[in-house]
């Protein structure tokens, strides 16, 4: 029975994950005019790569592959790079596809090119880089923190978060419980399955209590792919119903199935829902 539902759960999330492919592939290459458009093409291919390498670690998945003709039960890669799709939507939603005024906008894209430039800087100085880089990366976050200083959201701020912000340390200004919200993802449902594959990738406790008992073959082992398999899915299905508000011409070439999925797991995630 537990393999029946495992299959079941393994095949939709199979199917998501070559809806989201083929979208993928048709739009990539087209000439854009907003920035968010290249880059939400850019984040929702990393999408779109992490469900495929979850994929070819689930055993009798079609992407599955062995290794040395070995059964490999993996839940702990599973479960990291599962945390990591979660990573990647959370971006997705916060950057590229919730509607805000264009002030704020503009401050988080600044905020988030200032990020990338301050962490570019600090980890060619923790490993006393001589690269002839340095200096321009130097002037490039200068640039960029006068830039975000002069933006009309920055300056609503008080001066206590104009100073965080400004400091390049921070990539963006909402929570991951913040952006679940406003991504209609009760945060309680949010933070119970964050906190679970964290445990994994910390390799907490946890984690190593349910590995220890991990074991090819065994149907409570197939039950917890099965539980990851299932945050998965979710997840890629609310990047796939946004990924097509980006390029709407695409939403034409989702199944029937593929929509139904969606509605499901907005359901499951979602705040009318009760945990």
């Amino acid at each position: 029975m537990e393999d029946h539902k495992y299959l079941q759960s393994l095949k939709t999330l199979e199917d998501l994950c070559q809806t989201a492919v083929k979208l993928s592939i048709a739009t990539s290459g087209r000439e854009v005019s907003i920035w968010r458009e290249k880059y939400g093409s850019h984040i929702f291919g990393k999408i779109c790569m992490t469900a495929i390498a979850i994929l070819k670690l689930l055993p009798k998945s079609t992407y599955y592959v062995a290794v040395d003709n070995m059964q490999i039960w993996d839940i702990s890669s599973v479960c990291t790079l599962a945390r990591s799709l979660i990573d990647a939507y959370n971006s997705f939603c916060y950057l590229i596809i919730e509607e805000v005024e264009k002030h704020e906008l503009d401050f988080r894209f600044k905020l988030w090119k200032l990020h990338s430039e301050s962490e570019r800087l600090k980890m060619l100085e923790l490993i006393k880089s001589k690269s002839n880089r340095i200096d321009k990366i130097r002037e490039n976050i200068q640039e960029l923190r006068r830039k975000l200083r002069s933006n009309k959201f920055y300056n609503s701020l008080e001066s206590k978060a104009q100073k965080k912000f400004s400091s390049g340390e921070i990539g963006m200004f909402l929570t991951n419980t913040q952006i679940s919200t406003k991504a209609g993802i009760n945060p309680n449902y949010y933070k119970a399955v964050y906190k679970y594959l964290s445990n994994y990738v910390h390799t907490y406790s946890f984690s190593i209590s349910q590995i220890a008992s991990f074991k090819a073959g065994d149907p409570e082992s197939l039950r917890l792919l099965k539980t990851a398999v299932g945050y998965c899915t979710g997840y890629l299905c609310l990047a796939i119903r946004d990924f097509v508000k980006l390029v709407p011409d695409q939403l034409s070439n989702l199944s029937r199935d593929i929509i139904e999925t969606i509605k499901d797991w907005e359901y499951i995630m979602g705040f009318e829902k009760e945990l």
